[in-house]
């Protein structure tokens, strides 16, 4: 009878595994399924005895669009764009393999690393042209992905005696996923954040812009230093600073928040101090909303958006203008070079780059930027490594203002804002 049922779902869905439940076992197992795998049950009254369900479900790939599926609602979305990673890599499993490729948990190393040379060098398509060729580093993204599902299902239970088939270095008869690339040239010197900084502080930009776009590309640029004297945090961290009971009780000398990208990972939810040293309060005092106890610091990100996925779209879109009218600034007003494309990754470079150069210990840095601290991870959240004080020493290296061109720019800008009444005195 099972074989004739197997043969019967078969014809409903090629290369498809069938699994067949009593009513018991389907209510154990039927978390499981997500609402975005594709199941069809089939029911049958035996006389008196118990109804009987077959469920017709791709059980690996179906475990993936489930952890898509929460990874993008769990918490009201907060990892939605995780969620779309994993989606993407799922897209480009189905675009190479083949969206049957793959039946129950039989997937093998030689599947996975045909997918990942797909990746890598193409494949041809129903029209003989080449899909499916990414960079090594998307790659590595997507075959993280699939390195996470897989460890799923070992946790529960279904792969079982199967050998691990992932490794981060080459080795012999497993996948072996790129690193991440470096990114250690993408960052701007100290020099070149304290002429932005001398650029806002003037606000010397091009007349032919007009009032309008000079506004928005202050406001930008002056996000972007926030970005780079804020330890490198990113736009979402960015739009979720609140001026909360931390600032206050700190006379508003120093911003405290939670990472994001890392709050549930990390034993102390990759909390981060951020000192507000001179320059970045004189950034706040253009840019950002007047201290309200837990109001945002800059309200303009999130524009009144409520749901995670308009915050997330906010956030991109300022993401986006911010490199745009970056790419005008570094390249209109400063006639920098056109290989700088500054972004908010520079500035998580430069703000570790920088302070390294100058002679900042290591650990303070890993610490400003809400990394691990290592096997004092935990001890890390009962002490108060580095004071205030010492805080505000080593951001001010972040910028160099006591230069003489600087004192020069600080004078014309201090000249600029007189009145021809103050300048006849």
């Amino acid at each position: 009878k099972r074989t004739k049922k197997l043969k019967r779902f078969n014809r409903i869905r090629e290369d498809q595994f069938a699994f067949h439940y009593d009513t018991k076992m389907l209510a154990e197992h039927f978390r499981e399924f997500s609402p975005e795998d594709e199941v069809t049950i089939s029911v049958k009254v035996h006389g008196t005895s118990d109804i009987f369900a077959n469920i017709l479900c791709n059980r690996q790939l179906s475990i993936w669009e489930k952890i898509i599926h929460d990874l993008k609602t769990n918490d009201g979305g907060t990892q939605f764009t995780t969620g779309q990673n994993y989606e993407y890599a799922l897209k480009s499993f189905r675009k190479i393999m083949g969206y049957d490729a793959i039946t129950g948990f039989n997937i093998s190393v030689a599947e996975i690393q045909k997918w990942k040379d797909g990746m890598k060098h193409g494949v041809k398509g129903k029209d003989g042209k080449l899909i499916g060729k990414i960079s090594d580093t998307t790659a590595g993204i997507y075959l993280r992905a699939c390195r996470a599902v897989w460890n799923t299902c070992v946790r529960e239970g279904f792969l079982k005696d199967v050998p691990y088939p992932f490794s981060n270095k080459k080795e012999k008869g497993l996948v072996s996923i790129p690193p991440s690339a470096k990114r250690r040239k993408c960052y701007l010197r100290v020099c070149q954040m304290t002429e932005l900084y001398n650029l806002f502080i003037s606000k010397q930009y091009p007349e032919h812009w007009g009032e309008s776009y000079t506004a928005s590309v202050h406001f930008s640029l002056g996000l972007f230093l926030v970005q780079y004297l804020c330890n490198g945090f990113n736009m979402a961290d960015a739009a979720r600073l609140k001026y909360d009971n931390y600032y206050f009780q700190n006379e508003g000398k120093a911003f405290r928040f939670n990472r994001k990208k890392t709050e549930k990972t990390s034993a102390n939810g990759s909390e981060v101090i951020i000192p507000i040293i001179e320059p970045l309060q004189r950034i706040l005092d253009e840019i950002a909303a007047p201290p309200t106890r837990d109001g945002y610091v800059f309200p303009q990100i999130f524009n009144g958006a409520e749901t995670e996925e308009d915050r997330r779209k906010r956030t991109q879109q300022e993401n986006k203008n911010v490199r745009e009218r970056m790419d005008n600034v570094c390249h209109e007003v400063l006639q920098w070079d056109e290989s700088i494309k500054p972004s908010g990754t520079w500035c998580r470079h430069s703000f570790a780059t920088n302070l390294h150069n100058a002679g900042v210990e290591v650990d303070y840095i890993s610490e400003s930027m809400g990394h691990s601290t290592g096997e004092h991870a935990i001890t890390h959240i009962y002490l108060d490594t580095y004071p205030l004080e010492k805080q505000m020493e080593y951001n001010s290296k972040l910028l160099d203002l006591n230069t003489e061109r600087s004192k020069r720019e600080k004078l014309l800008a201090e000249l600029a804002e007189l009145s021809e009444d103050d300048l006849s005195q």
